[in-house]
Formats: C-alpha cells, structure tokens, sequence
C-alpha cells in the first residue's frame, strides 16, 4: 500500500510454519520471508508488522527478533500494535523502527510461560495404569503420568529463567532501557497510554494515518 509492505503478526505464531491464516495463526518463517521479500523488492520503500497477536511460541521467536533488528538500517521497519501485540509478538513489535498502538490496543507480557499436566488422579479413576519402561534416569522427566519431582520441576524452572532473561534482554536492547526496567514489568501488559510511559510504545496512532 503505496511502497508499503503489510506483514501480517497475527494468532498464534509458531515456529517453522510459511503460512498466514488469517486471524488464527502465522509462522515465524512466514514473517521472515515476507520481510526479505521486501527488503529485496526496489519498490517497497517500508515495512509495516501489523500485530494482533496473544504471542506464541519461543523457538524461533528471538531468531526473528534479532533478524529484523539487524535490517533495521536497510529499509523503514516499523510495527503496530492493531490491535494487541503481546509475548512473542512483542519481542517481534519491539525490535522494529518505533511501535505505535492503536488507542484501544495494548502490549507487554514479557515473560515465559510452560506447563505440566498431570493425569494420575483421573487414570486411576479410570481404572487405567501406566507402565513406563525405560532406560536413563531422566528420559521421562515430566510426563503426565507420574506427579511432577521437585527436583524436575527445579531444572524446568531453571530453564525457564534463562529463557526469561533472554527475552527481557532482547526488549532492554529493542527498546534502549535498563533490563531492571523491563524485569520490573513482571509480565504485565499495558494499554497505549501506559505502554508509552515505561517505554515499551512511542506513540498511539491508527495504522491507516501512520502509514
């Protein structure tokens, strides 16, 4: 739209898939491609990440973040927030140019998320039990047979962290603050008005006008 290329960041985003679907899901891969597509086409002057996303999946998400921070000097790389851009979308908002939010639209969530599910309870109600047979000691850490052990969900605990930090770093350098600054968030997410005062927007806009 007039040197403009639109690059749709909505759904759920998920690593290793090249396609679009609408509302529902796009792929990291997708994104990447899109965005090379215009970078090499002399007649995009601009690329716009239009993002309505909850977030999505981590492997892939800061491999994206760092490849559009580092084109950032070839062509305008700009992203709206149209209407929500949280998690793993934010990681890819944040890394553009500047970040505008539309004034019902909102940002942030940085932080990580996994869970584990238990089934134990509901298979011995069943009448149903599992065997599992292996071999190492921590091949079927977490399944969802067997209680979660603290001292597994210590090391997934731990590898939730590490990943924490890597996010709140990647923002801290995507947005020029402290990662004090960004850890202090705790995850939270923020409307335009709020997400401008901590330094994770620059301006509340509608896309059609900023463009």
């Amino acid at each position: 739209v007039n040197g403009i290329l639109q690059v749709p960041v909505t759904g759920v985003l998920l690593h290793r898939f090249p396609y679009q679907m609408g509302r529902y899901a796009t792929g990291y891969t997708y994104i990447e491609r899109a965005i090379r597509r215009g970078l090499d086409d002399p007649e995009v002057r601009g690329i716009a990440l239009v993002c309505d996303s909850p977030g999505g999946e981590v492997a892939g998400c800061f491999e994206l973040a760092d490849y559009i921070h580092s084109k950032l000097g070839e062509k305008a790389i700009r992203a709206y927030a149209a209407d929500h851009a949280y998690s793993a979308a934010y990681a890819l908002a944040s890394s553009a140019q500047t970040l505008t939010v539309t004034r019902s639209g909102g940002v942030g969530s940085v932080g990580v998320l996994t869970a584990h599910v238990e089934y134990s309870g509901a298979l011995e109600k069943m009448g149903i039990s599992i065997t599992l047979i292996y071999a190492g000691k921590h091949k079927v850490d977490g399944n969802p047979y067997e209680k979660l052990p603290d001292s597994v969900k210590s090391r997934i605990q731990d590898r939730i962290d590490r990943i924490y930090g890597q996010f709140t770093s990647l923002v801290a350098r995507n947005r020029d603050m402290e990662d004090a600054a960004v850890r202090a968030t705790e995850a939270l997410t923020y409307d335009a008005q709020e997400a401008i005062s901590v330094g994770f927007a620059d301006r509340v806009g509608e896309v059609e006008d900023e463009m």
